[in-house]
């Protein structure tokens, strides 16, 4: 099943682009964002958001913990998503986790695989990723003396 169409754009991309990192700028320093980023630029530091889309010419050295991730650009770093697609030009070189990746022809993950199960909470509005590491639903509670 086929993410990509021709030109580059995603068909399953709901709503707007909130903000935009273009293709001339670069940034150092972790970036923190709620809505749809679109990084074309260079990033050094941490990215953790909702929903990141990376162009071609886009570039993180550091880690991405975002909800959506649809990665076209390079990543020198840990990936940590809910939802993870790369294109045939993408690159990770580092660890990835996810619930739902899918992986097109062509593309280059150098590095530990790992899935997470699907029952991540999900709050509205948050950007937060949540270990699937829980405590045991059926704890043993020491007896009560009488």
């Amino acid at each position: 099943m086929a993410f990509w169409k021709k030109g580059g754009a995603h068909k399953d991309e709901p709503g707007t682009v909130t903000g935009i990192i273009g293709q001339e700028m670069q940034l150092d320093g972790n970036i923190s964002f709620k809505g749809k980023l679109r990084l074309d630029g260079r990033v050094q530091g941490n990215i953790r958001g909702d929903y990141l889309i990376m162009g071609e010419k886009g570039l993180v050295v550091g880690d991405v913990l975002v909800n959506t991730f649809i990665c076209a650009g390079r990543v020198e770093g840990n990936v940590s998503v809910k939802k993870f697609q790369i294109s045939a030009s993408g690159v990770i070189n580092g660890k990835v986790e996810a619930s739902d990746l899918e992986v097109e022809s062509g593309a280059c993950l150098s590095g530990e695989i790992k899935s997470r199960n699907k029952e991540l909470p999900s709050g509205q509005g948050s950007s937060a990723i949540v270990e699937d590491e829980q405590e045991p639903a059926n704890k043993a509670e020491p007896a009560a003396a009488a």
